[in-house]
């Protein structure tokens, strides 16, 4: 992590996938690609379960469940009914308006000039554009606070921005920053900006350059130091790298505290405060085990996190993570531990030209890997696939860097290998990510047809769950609603039957489909839906 804009929210990555169950050098066969028939059938079926969600009718009405105003514009009514679902698209998902127009015109039967969209979007508070007057405010609160030593947290119409891009925008407009700061104007901080300080810092130093280099340093010692010492196992190609003091394999954990996060900012964004509570204590009390661990892909969950819940606009889940890394690292493993310092420093620099240190933490932690066990080593191109998802959030070539990675892969490796299947996915959700709905489509479909020759059958299960995932989420995107539901439905009744009702990519799962129900105005199966969720959660002690 990780694109999630695609939903790189989502947590059934490349790295969630392989992470959640390890995979074993010649544990796989591979097939004639050319005999898997995976082009057409928009609808898999593994196995009939029990459970079942909604009858024919209810998908029926979804196929055609009527549009607002079919042949008119839209009204007051309908923008209030749609004002979520379109905050979500354009400010969460950061959609381009065109394509948020699009989606709800060809989704919803929702029509809008860009003008009225636009009127609305100020009125809301949504408006991304940057203004003048906001970033002359600004630069002279921030040179306030500076001389008053406090460090700052910067938002913007809710989204973080960090000082550099302040600098950055100035810098564009042929301005200076000392000039603004010389005018001294005096003028109230305008409502769209905050300004706050941070969590007290135990870094007291005035070198804040010093910093990420620091932390780079700091990450290249304790990989080398760990796999010099052999405390990290070198594996097999096909198998992930293991601590050799984790006998448990608690270092598993770290993947489900990841996606747990996942599942609380997706509930904090529909205000289900309590049961966001309540998954967030369930995935912060993984931290110790994930701590004690000291798994070589400890690092690697640690910023798939950040990166995810930062990419889902709560910021201060981010940092409740890192400060209890930071704290528990400091009485399990000692102060001067890489975990304990890493973790420490990141908290204290959270605001500054935070999301370019991430970056290159990333790929210093995979240019590790790489050079221990090679970059087609399973850990490793997990690592260097997480790399690439963060820094396609960041404005790179997402789409480019996976189709080259994909070719290499299969330039390299055997046709089925699992590998490739991984990058494959990562396509696919950049893909859809992107609004290329049909390709996303295909990949997944693709996948599918290669996961259900792998062996052993835990690892053939959770890819065919997730490839059937992606196909129904393309499908509802697509328009086609009832196809949807059913592989969702399908998907999620498989890995319920595979690993349990308690497992979070279930419980994610049953989330996207509550909201499609309410989407298409099928309350009655929304609130089935979430009475089955709700369920899950007095089965695992969150109640």
């Amino acid at each position: 992590m990780t694109s999630r804009s695609y939903s790189s929210n989502e947590v059934g990555t490349p790295a969630a996938i392989a992470r959640a169950h390890s995979v074993h050098a010649g544990s796989l066969s591979f097939p004639d690609c050319e005999s898997a028939s995976y082009q057409s059938s928009p609808v898999f079926q593994p196995n009939a379960l029990a459970i079942t969600l909604f009858s024919p009718n209810d998908v029926d009405a979804a196929k055609n469940a009527p549009v607002t105003n079919p042949s008119a514009w839209a009204v007051k009514q309908d923008w209030a009914r749609h004002q979520a679902l379109i905050k979500r698209l354009y400010l969460s998902e950061k959609k381009p308006l065109a394509e948020v127009m699009r989606l709800m015109d060809s989704q919803h039967g929702f029509r809008a000039t860009a003008k009225m969209y636009k009127m609305h979007i100020k009125q809301w508070g949504l408006d991304k554009k940057n203004k003048d007057f906001e970033m002359r405010a600004i630069v002279r609160k921030h040179k306030q606070r500076v001389d008053q030593g406090k460090g700052s947290i910067i938002r913007v119409r809710g989204q973080l921005r960090g000082f550099a891009e302040v600098v950055r925008y100035w810098d564009r407009k042929g301005v200076s920053i000392d000039d603004i700061i010389a005018r001294q104007t005096v003028s109230p901080t305008p409502e769209a900006v905050e300004i706050f300080t941070p969590g007290p810092s135990p870094i007291l130093t005035p070198q804040v350059l010093a910093v990420p280099e620091r932390i780079f340093r700091v990450v290249r010692d304790y990989f080398n130091s760990s796999f010099e010492s052999r405390t990290w196992v070198r594996t097999e190609p096909l198998s992930r790298c293991y601590n050799i003091k984790d006998k448990e394999h608690v270092g598993d954990c770290g993947n489900e505290l990841v996606v747990q996060c996942s599942i609380a900012c997706r509930l904090f964004s529909r205000n289900l405060f309590e049961e966001a509570g309540q998954t967030l204590i369930a995935a912060t009390a993984k931290i110790k085990n994930i701590v004690l661990s000291e798994h070589p892909e400890t690092l690697l969950e640690v910023f798939r996190l950040i990166s995810n819940v930062r990419y889902l606009g709560r910021d201060e889940v981010a940092l409740i993570v890192l400060r209890q890394f930071s704290a528990l690292g400091k009485i399990l493993l000692g102060s001067e531990h890489p975990l304990s310092r890493i973790c420490e420093w990141l908290v204290s620099i959270y605001a500054s030209d935070f999301d370019d240190i991430v970056i290159g933490c990333m790929r210093c932690m995979a240019n590790q890997f790489e050079s221990f066990v090679g970059p087609m080593h399973l850990t490793a191109l997990i690592s260097r696939l997480n790399l690439i998802e963060f820094a396609g959030r960041k404005g790179d070539n997402h789409i480019q860097v996976l189709q080259t990675l994909l070719g290499q892969c299969e330039k390299t490796l055997q046709p089925f290998d699992i590998r490739i299947v991984l990058v494959r996915t990562d396509l696919a959700y950049t893909y859809f990510a992107q609004g290329y709905y049909v390709e996303a489509r295909t990949l997944s479909q693709k996948n599918i047809a290669c996961s259900q020759y792998f062996q052993p059958e835990y690892v053939r299960v959770l890819h065919q769950n997730e490839g059937l995932y992606m196909v129904a989420k393309c499908q509802y995107a697509l328009g086609e609603v009832g196809s949807a539901i059913e592989n969702l439905l399908t998907a999620i009744d498989s890995h319920v039957s595979r690993y349990g009702a308690q497992d979070s990519r279930t419980r994610m799962w049953l989330i996207q489909l509550e909201e499609w129900y309410l989407e298409q105005g099928l309350r009655n199966s929304a609130a089935q839906v979430r009475e089955r969720r709700e369920k899950t959660l007095v089965s695992v002690g969150m109640d």
